[in-house]
Order: C-alpha cells, then sequence, then structure tokens
C-alpha cells in the first residue's frame, strides 16, 4: 500500500534538506547563499542525479494548473530539473509538495 502525503514548500525544505548542485554554481533554487540546488535535465548533471539512491531523488514539474510541483523519485514528464535530498524517502511513500504559481522565478 503506498502512503501519499501533501506538503508544504516549508514542511519539504525542513523534512528533506536539499543538496546543492556541485557540477553547476549558476544552478537555480538556492536558499541563502551558494549554488542552487536544482539539477538540469541533460548531461552530466542528469548522469549524477541518476547515480544517485532513487530514495532520495526529487523532480521539479510544471504542472497543468500553472503550478510548479516537487514529487519524489524520477519522473521524465514535465520535468523542470532534478533535486537530491539528503534524508531518503521511507519505501512505499509519495511526497507531493505544491509551489503557487509565482512564488519561484
Amino acid at each position: 500500500m503506498t502512503r501519499r502525503i501533501q506538503m508544504t514548500e516549508d514542511e519539504f525544505e525542513a523534512s528533506y534538506p536539499l543538496l546543492h548542485n556541485p557540477l553547476n554554481i549558476y544552478a537555480a533554487w538556492s536558499f541563502g547563499t551558494g549554488s542552487g540546488c536544482l539539477f538540469e535535465t541533460y548531461g552530466k548533471e542528469l548522469e549524477f542525479v541518476r547515480s544517485q539512491d532513487r530514495a532520495t531523488v526529487w523532480t521539479l514539474i510544471d504542472g497543468a494548473d500553472g503550478n510548479q510541483y516537487i514529487n519524489n523519485g524520477h519522473h521524465p514528464v514535465n520535468r523542470i530539473g532534478y533535486f537530491i535530498s539528503t534524508v531518503p524517502v521511507p519505501e512505499g511513500t509519495c511526497i507531493e509538495v505544491r509551489i503557487p504559481f509565482g512564488k519561484r522565478e
């Protein structure tokens, strides 16, 4: 049985801290100073994402409703980029984080 959880962005940030992208100093989605946490969907960054523990991979998705979503796992459809958390998602758990339109650039 799959456990489905919806989180706010603040709950997500507190529960699943993100790894900064070590391959791109200009990566988007930064918290404070330093490089961002978003990984590209191609090339060396995608290779890096694929080499990580699957339970730590997240996908930033462009939603059909105009909002963005962060979902755990590797999702190829409507993907904007990937994140890697320092904490794995428990097996059998699906997490969705809604990012309202206009919140991030």
